[in-house]
């Protein structure tokens, strides 16, 4: 058995530093996106979780467990067509990158040309999450397993 290790580079920011848990503010970035929005609800149903709170969103994602990176992710997929990377590091910090991409697969989503286009994303959708300042830079993400 080998250990492979892997990069993952991008602008973007530390999921793991929005620290407000906000069941309120969370439902209100979710409901941007009705089909994810629909499908989240399903599971709580599924799961007979009738007040969810702030974990049981996280828990949603059981492929990756990258909780809020990934709703993130799928809200700013569905909402504006822009397909960005959730990830985590070794320590299981997460993170969401705006990453390059070859020239044959920039049709199949909405591209930003600016670095202040992606950061005004950013902020836009962290800002529904809480009122601190996140910081939007540049990320070189190491994993392995």
């Amino acid at each position: 058995m080998s250990y492979s290790e892997w990069h993952t580079y991008g602008y973007g920011i530390c999921v793991s530093d929005i620290t407000d848990e906000s069941v309120e503010r969370l439902q209100k970035l979710i409901s941007l996106a009705p089909e994810y929005q629909k499908k989240i609800q399903e599971w709580l149903d599924e799961s007979e979780i009738s007040e969810p709170a702030y974990e049981d969103y996280l828990e949603f994602d059981q492929d990756y467990m990258l909780g809020l990176a990934t709703i993130l992710k799928e809200v700013i997929l569905e909402a504006e067509d822009i397909d960005l990377v959730a990830c985590d590091s070794h320590d299981g910090t997460d993170y969401l990158l705006y990453v390059p991409d070859y020239p044959w697969n920039m049709g199949k989503h909405r591209q930003l040309m600016t670095e202040e286009a992606v950061a005004g994303l950013f902020r836009k959708y962290v800002s529904i999450l809480t009122d601190e300042a996140i910081e939007i830079d540049y990320q070189s993400v190491e994993n392995g397993g």
